[in-house]
């Protein structure tokens, strides 16, 4: 157990990459005692965990809360101290613009977005008593074909038609994974869906089966998710993890079993004897391609998003829920963040509100982000945003990976680990090949480090 500690100590982690992924990697890593040295491309660690300044308030820019029922963050949450700083976000009441009237609540009782009942009145306020006929015929059909097809869009639009698809189902999937539903695979998104199908023989008898009470609750520090990343920097440096920003990794090279990493700035190659690569796919692929060919990663990948945020001030918005979600193939959604988190209302006068709105990204100006921003919002919140009315704003453009969910993902993400396991002390992590979800990102980063640092400590150290 002495060499086992003394090897500890004397080997050498680089983790490239700073999001909720590396960060948690490497501290997997120095908890034991491994020396650990962490490269980050930008200004900050977190990654989709980033923050926006909106005059005398600091904001999520993004990612805002984790599900109650996160355990892997849950735990990273309390090893920072932060769980007694917890606060529950307002009630996540989803709103949709897809119907003919425009952004009315979505549907109560539904799975994915399929409604457990056609015929009810907040699922025909948006399908219409047109997509509730054909709804309803999906309780008639025999079931010949019933389970046996993967893509969610294409169960959908067989059972219950394009309308239950189009304006229910669609916009939720486009808006949070960035993808049509037709790349979702159910078995994966909705595992009990398809054996509750073949049970009842009906789309909407499954969902009656399988809806589960409630709404997931979410959760974040009092101040903001961002807290999250600066507690884990603390942790890191209690650690005596060094951590480096503003450093792009350019290159990775191989000398013997030691690899060696440089960054632009510098000429100095870290060494490592394992190395975590925690960037974005494209960073990985360029990174390791001298190395390994990686197979292609599932298709489609979601497009870059512009999140722009408003501080609005002298009008009152509409209660819409806290999420409204537009209508087409790449919806513009508008979160009111100051009425999700108490702690942002808190601080704000009467009449001032913090607007989150997600656009497809585009080359325009921040100003001209900011006004199609102001436009989409004054639409799905029905109230007329003046310019005047913007009293700050903030514009982040980020990617996002696909989800665990895509059809084909996991058998693409096998054959990447696959391939990366060949090569000794290396590890790759990242929502890229965890799914999109923050949970996944961390469960999964944990994961691979354990697996990777055990490789290394016990490579050449006899276990008695």
């Amino acid at each position: 157990m002495t060499d086992l500690v003394t090897h500890a100590h004397d080997t050498r982690v680089v983790v490239v990459g700073g999001g909720i992924a590396g960060a948690v990697a490497a501290l997997e890593c120095a908890r034991l005692g491994l020396r650990v040295t962490l490269i980050e491309a930008g200004p900050h660690l977190g990654g989709s965990l980033d923050r926006a300044t909106l005059g005398d308030l600091t904001v999520d820019a993004a990612a805002d809360g984790v599900p109650a029922s996160a355990q892997t963050l849950a735990k990273l949450i309390d090893e920072v101290g932060l769980t007694d700083e917890l606060e529950t976000a307002r009630d996540d009441e989803l709103w949709l613009g897809t119907g003919p009237h425009g952004p009315a609540p979505a549907p109560a009782e539904t799975v994915l977005g399929i409604p457990a009942n056609p015929w009810a009145e907040d699922v025909r306020r948006h399908i219409e008593m047109r997509g509730a006929w054909r709804a309803y015929l999906d309780r008639v059909r025999p079931p010949l074909t019933v389970g046996r097809r993967r893509s969610l869009g294409e169960l959908v639009s067989s059972r219950m038609g394009e309308r239950v698809r189009d304006r229910l189902v669609a916009p939720y999937v486009l808006a949070v994974h960035g993808v049509a539903p037709e790349f979702i695979d159910v078995d994966v998104a909705a595992p009990s869906l398809n054996p509750a199908l073949t049970r009842t023989g009906s789309l909407s008898g499954a969902v009656a089966q399988t809806l589960r009470p409630g709404s997931p609750q979410r959760r974040a520090p009092r101040g903001g998710l961002f807290r999250l990343v600066d507690a884990l920097e603390a942790r890191l440096r209690d650690f005596d993890v060094d951590i480096r920003t503003d450093a792009a990794v350019s290159q990775i090279r191989r000398d013997g079993d030691t690899w060696l990493v440089s960054a632009d700035d510098a000429d100095e190659q870290v060494p490592a004897d394992l190395l975590v690569v925690a960037a974005d796919e494209d960073t990985a692929r360029r990174l390791l391609a001298p190395h390994v060919e990686l197979p292609a990663s599932a298709e489609p990948r979601p497009r870059p998003l512009d999140v722009v945020l408003v501080r609005l001030a002298g009008l009152d918005v509409p209660e819409r829920g806290s999420l409204v979600i537009g209508p087409g193939p790449e919806p513009v959604t508008v979160r009111h963040i100051s009425r999700t988190w108490p702690w942002i209302g808190e601080a704000l006068a009467e009449d001032e509100h913090i607007l989150r709105v997600t656009l497809p990204h585009s080359e325009a100006s921040d100003a001209d982000a900011v006004e199609t921003a102001r436009v989409a919002a004054s639409d799905l919140c029905g109230v007329v945003i003046p310019p005047g009315a913007v009293r700050a704003s903030a514009r982040i453009t980020y990617s996002r990976a696909a989800p665990a969910s895509l059809l084909g993902h996991a058998e693409a993400v096998e054959g990447i680990r696959a391939r990366t396991r060949t090569l000794p002390g290396l590890a790759v992590v990242g929502g890229w090949l965890s799914g999109n979800s923050l949970e996944r990102v961390a469960a999964d980063a944990v994961v691979e480090a354990d697996a990777a640092r055990h490789a290394v400590l016990w490579h050449g150290v006899d276990p008695a």
